[in-house]
């Protein structure tokens, strides 16, 4: 056995290490920032590697059919900025909403991000079935400050946030140019009062044809909570603390409007109920009708009245011109499986980018800062600004307490009763308001 000298191995040894480097270096030495070095395994041998990203499906709830595209719109251009994250749109109608919410949050089943109401925040948060993002607030991933009127303090609670606002609503005076040039009549302007709007509704009436002046429907955010607050009344009292149906002023308001269904000025409730209000204007039958920002597309979609109809400010009351604005938001389940990559569609779509995709396709009025300017021009034959203008006039809707989900539910269990005429508006009112004082009571 040949017996190997210790040093001459070592030498060896080191000779070859160094042989290495110098080839390795001279492999090298022709990078530049256009020929980038090898990055095949073998040249990345003892480096950590970024793990490939899992791909993943997100089930994105919404209730507006009419808002589906543009909301599958932004969700493409999301999976194209994120290809390992795809989202399905899924459309629950309103009428099942939050029937569907109520059962699958308990379950753990809620959809990966969804939308929002203010009166049914409430319930979702206490519930914690939403995710906070106080933490992503904070760490500046998200800044509310670049939503419009303070719509972010709709989804805060105890200090916690938990939406992203996606939009804002008001409510407009919708009216049928072609029946007002029958009769001769000029369209509504800023100068008509509510008195002003139940006279013309009865000239515009032709109860023998089935076509009524105003649809005094039997209804809250786009009804009589806005007459109730111009006339100087209230819905609740600004602390939440006491109903404000049986003020006066409510009062007379709910009468006002209840008494254009008897006058013949309005359909009854009966055919409202038959026929909603809405589908009776798009079809020609109402020269008048509340409605909300949300309704556009679909008003405007009606063969019907297209290019026959527009859009004016609500009437002044005897104390102001008052408007229920509203916002929905975008929130994420607690129980996803995919958290990381629901926040990231959720924080996409509080961007300025989806918020132009709303704009431009006319779904709603976004509710990022510098955005509403596309919606407005997003239907140029529509006076759309009378919606955005009417927001220095707006109050928010009233849902920011534990007891508005219990008494909003049974709040049309009264006032159909009065529409429906068993009870009168007075009594109807009264209830209402004991109702909602005792639900407060109950929750305090």
């Amino acid at each position: 056995m040949v017996k190997r000298n210790k040093f001459s191995f070592t030498l060896a040894l080191v000779m070859m290490v160094l042989s290495l480097v110098t080839a390795a270096c001279s492999s090298n030495s022709n990078n530049t920032p256009n020929n980038k070095p090898d990055n095949s395994a073998s040249s990345n041998a003892g480096e950590a590697t970024e793990a490939p990203k899992k791909n993943v499906t997100l089930t994105y709830a919404i209730w507006d059919k009419i808002q589906q595209p543009a909301m599958e719109a932004i969700a493409t251009e999301f999976t194209a900025q994120n290809p390992n994250i795809k989202v399905k749109v899924e459309v629950i109608p309103w009428g099942d909403y939050w029937t569907k919410m109520s059962a699958a949050a308990p379950a753990g089943t809620l959809p990966d991000v969804f939308w929002m109401h203010g009166g049914q925040f409430v319930t979702y948060a206490t519930g914690k079935f939403i995710e906070p993002i106080t933490s992503k607030v904070e760490a500046g991933e998200i800044d509310l400050n670049n939503y419009a009127a303070n719509l972010a303090s709709i989804y805060t609670l105890n200090g916690e946030n938990y939406g992203i606002p996606k939009d804002f609503d008001t409510i407009g005076l919708a009216y049928n140019k072609e029946l007002f040039d029958q009769a001769g009549i000029p369209y509504p302007d800023d100068t008509w009062t509510y008195a002003k709007l139940a006279e013309v509704a009865k000239q515009l009436s032709q109860p023998d044809k089935g076509i009524y002046g105003f649809g005094a429907k039997m209804d809250t955010q786009t009804g009589y909570w806005n007459d109730i607050l111009a006339n100087g009344g209230k819905i609740i009292s600004d602390d939440m603390s006491k109903s404000g149906y049986d003020d006066p002023a409510s009062i007379e308001a709910l009468q006002a409007r209840y008494q254009m269904t008897v006058d013949g000025a309005s359909p009854t409730h009966q055919q409202m109920t038959d026929m909603e209000a809405t589908e009776m204007f798009k079809s020609g039958k109402l020269a008048m009708i509340f409605d909300g920002s949300w309704r556009i597309s679909d008003i405007d979609s009606s063969d019907i009245i297209k290019g026959k109809w527009d859009w004016a400010k609500l009437p002044m009351g005897k104390a102001k011109r008052a408007n229920i604005i509203n916002g929905l938001g975008n929130v994420m389940s607690a129980s996803g499986k995919n958290k990381e990559e629901a926040w990231q569609f959720l924080k996409f779509l509080g961007s300025q980018k989806a918020a132009e995709i709303t704009a431009e396709m006319g779904a709603a009025i976004p509710a990022f800062n510098g955005t509403q300017d596309a919606w407005l021009t997003s239907r140029p034959h529509l006076n759309l600004k009378v919606f955005t203008e009417q927001v220095a006039d707006a109050t928010p809707y009233p849902s920011g307490s534990m007891a508005y989900p219990v008494w909003f539910a049974k709040e049309p269990e009264i006032m159909s009763q009065v529409w429906g005429g068993a009870l009168s508006v007075e009594e109807g009112a009264k209830k209402v308001a004991e109702m909602m004082n005792q639900a407060i009571a109950d929750t305090k």
